[in-house]
């Protein structure tokens, strides 16, 4: 048994998203962004114990890399492999020499649609989470409430918070001791934790080069 902490996956507007993008209620998908990002840095939380989190040797990335691999997870989770990427990863305070604060990657997947996956540890607050444009409607997540709209829906406008969602699902490491229990549960694949890692180590060497790379 496998599985990787990617908690937006139990998410209700999340879950109802991927659910809608399979049934084609959002037609031909064009694009989609989206974004998690914290104000860690400002608070100073990795001033103490959780300090080896700034020191690249020992966690691997810096903020891009630690906290953008959860909208890079959902983007994929909704839309496939990532053929090539291309991104701008920096630091603004400089207050942890060596370690980058926050970035962006511009995704192509291999089904067509252009990605937008924005992450960090220097923002005041994370506004937009999500947005989704196709040629049949498009998806908003503003506030933490989902604005939702589509021509083949009844009732979905975009006007108002979309209520219909699914039940919230338990948290990855829940999921995974339930599996030790015997229950079927939805883990995150090894495959997919390792597609993931491969995309964003991609995006830090296109940050670095300045130019696109292809995914392996």
């Amino acid at each position: 048994l496998y599985t990787c902490g990617y908690f937006m996956r139990t998410l209700p507007a999340h879950i109802f998203l991927k659910q809608e993008i399979a049934a084609g209620h959002l037609g031909q998908i064009s694009r989609a962004r989206a974004s998690f990002a914290q104000s860690v840095v400002l608070d100073g939380i990795f001033d103490k114990e959780a300090r080896w989190m700034v020191d690249p040797k020992q966690a691997g990335f810096g903020g891009f890399g630690d906290i953008g691999t959860h909208p890079l997870d959902l983007l994929m989770w909704f839309f496939g492999d990532v053929e090539s990427v291309t991104a701008e990863v920096r630091s603004i305070t400089y207050r942890y020499p060596g370690c980058d604060e926050c970035g962006e990657a511009l995704l192509r997947f291999k089904n067509g649609v252009i990605g937008t996956v924005a992450g960090g540890w220097i923002d005041l607050e994370d506004l937009v989470r999500l947005q989704i444009t196709g040629t049949e409607g498009h998806a908003l997540i503003y506030r933490g409430q989902l604005f939702y709209k589509s021509r083949k829906v009844e009732g979905a406008d975009g006007t108002r918070p979309w209520r219909a969602l699914p039940e919230l699902q338990s948290a990855p490491i829940i999921q995974f001791l339930d599996a030790l229990a015997g229950q079927k549960m939805p883990l995150v694949p090894p495959r997919e934790a390792a597609a993931r890692v491969a995309v964003m180590e991609a995006a830090y060497r296109a940050a670095r080069e300045r130019t696109w790379v292809k995914v392996a």
